[in-house]
């Protein structure tokens, strides 16, 4: 899968590219909203966003909804070690499918990308069998 990972916090960016590099993810990291945003649209498609929820440069709220102009959206999760209820649920109502606390727990977070995986693959085999066959006479 093709993530975007976008946080302040270099410490937390190098872990997360490491874990998810190791485990087969293409990583991209950047960080903050503003190069977050700009990289949705010139380096994308991706098939994750993880954004930090409060960057000194503008909210990861920002980032999720930037997802909704995009033809290929995401499956988009916000983290924050310091975030309100208001900000979850907002994130939510933006489009973000769930919101991770730090620190990550990396089993949630590994558990969460293998469902997607697998619906990727459902997804694929559904659009096969959706082609149809011509037949031909002799």
């Amino acid at each position: 899968m093709k993530i975007l990972l976008v946080d302040d916090e270099p410490e937390i960016l190098d872990e997360l590219r490491g874990i998810l590099s190791r485990r087969g993810h293409t990583v991209m990291c950047v960080d903050g909203a503003m190069a977050a945003i700009h990289t949705l649209g010139q380096n994308g498609p991706f098939d994750v966003l993880l954004t930090d929820i409060r960057m000194p440069d503008g909210s990861g709220i920002d980032v999720v909804r930037a997802c909704l102009d995009l033809d290929h959206k995401p499956a988009t999760f916000v983290m924050s070690g310091h975030a309100s209820e208001e900000e979850i649920a907002r994130a939510r109502e933006e489009g973000a499918l769930d919101y991770f606390p730090k620190p990550i727990a990396l089993r949630a977070l590994m558990e969460v990308l293998a469902d997607l995986t697998g619906n990727q693959a459902r997804n694929a085999m559904t659009a096969v069998r959706r082609v149809p066959r011509t037949t031909r006479r002799h």
